[in-house]
């Protein structure tokens, strides 16, 4: 009788330990020293991070491809390329207190086609409630003397977009993205940003066609109508995905939500979802997370100058709701090369 006590009183003893090194590993993990590094810093910000290595990640990895200018008080049509032209009417520019600019504004756009450029910019393709199916997003600035600028509220400007197939897909709707900060010339960490479905009066999608050379197919395009600059995106909610649930991200002490993100793809649809700090359980989650997808899980950091990477891949996220990742030095440019293989 005494054996059977002993061998329960082990078997909960074991139990309980167990138990304890998995709630450690989410909260503490293996730590090693760095002397004198800032690789000692294992704390998490408990209020909201807008730290200056995050927006250092950003600001290094998103890449403005097209850059122009033009007069304001003339206007211009740009044509950044086969797939991209933006219209400008005259005196469409105004400053923060709404004074007309006619002279030179710079223009920089940013477009986001597949899941890295999403990553790069630090972009989710969902918003609060829902993933979100999307062929391409795009963020136009303007700015001129280092100020932000906006457009007139009685004026309008059109956006011509394509995909590399030429071809839109149906059913599509305008998002706008709506942020918490104040507009600069420079893409930073917006811990608020979400992506609302953009009002009619705002923004118009119509289809612009063009005859096909030689017999080839028409060349389609999406034509936005729109008084706003910034983030725009076109896409769809996402049906038939499957089940959504839970995950959490464990990286080790040292990096923590000062100077880590960590976003997940599916190789099936073109997703990109961040998976935001957690404070309770020092880890990075997200509830909108496709179970039943092939999944690609990545983390990108900047601790002093020296980037970090990791990358894994999942067949499936339906029986594990938690994974670790663990971050190696990679210079900036390696990390741009993987992320286009996503």
């Amino acid at each position: 009788m005494r054996i059977k006590i002993r061998k329960y009183g082990l078997f909960a003893m074991l139990g309980f330990i167990l138990l304890a090194s998995c709630k450690k590993e989410i909260s503490e993990g293996n730590f090693t020293l760095y002397s004198g590094t800032d690789m000692n810093d294992t704390s998490w910000s408990a209020s909201v991070p807008t730290y200056a290595a995050i927006n250092r990640i950003i600001d290094s990895t998103a890449v403005y491809e097209y850059k122009d200018s033009l007069i304001g008080a003339a206007g211009k049509t740009i044509t950044f390329s086969d797939r991209l032209k933006i219209f400008f009417p005259a005196n469409a520019f105004i400053n923060s207190t709404g004074n007309l600019i006619p002279g030179k504004v710079e223009v920089k756009v940013l477009v986001m086609r597949e899941k890295s450029a999403f990553i790069r910019t630090l972009k989710s393709t969902h918003n609060n409630t829902e993933l979100l199916e999307t062929d391409m997003g795009i963020c136009i600035l303007a700015s001129s003397n280092g100020q932000s600028l906006e457009i007139a509220p009685t004026i309008s400007y059109e956006i011509r977009l394509g995909n590399e197939d030429n071809k839109v897909m149906q059913q599509m709707r305008i998002y706008r993205g709506d942020e918490s900060g104040v507009l600069s010339t420079q893409l930073q960490m917006d811990p608020l940003f979400n992506w609302n479905e953009a009002s009619s009066n705002q923004f118009q999608l119509a289809i612009f066609k063009q005859p096909g050379i030689g017999g080839s197919k028409d060349i389609e395009q999406y034509a936005i109508t729109t008084n706003q600059l910034r983030w725009i995106l076109i896409a769809r909610p996402m049906q038939n995905i499957g089940i959504v649930g839970k995950l959490n991200v464990i990286l080790p002490p040292n990096f923590t939500n000062k100077n880590s993100l960590v976003f997940m793809t599916t190789d099936d649809y073109n997703l990109s979802i961040e998976l935001k700090p957690e404070l309770n359980s020092r880890s990075f989650s997200s509830n909108l997370v496709p179970l039943q997808k092939k999944a690609h899980l990545i983390s990108i950091s900047l601790i002093g100058n020296q980037f970090y990477y990791s990358e894994t891949n999942v067949k499936t996220l339906y029986n594990t709701p938690v994974i670790s990742l663990k971050p190696q030095k990679k210079s900036l440019n390696q990390i741009l090369n993987e992320l286009k293989k996503l």
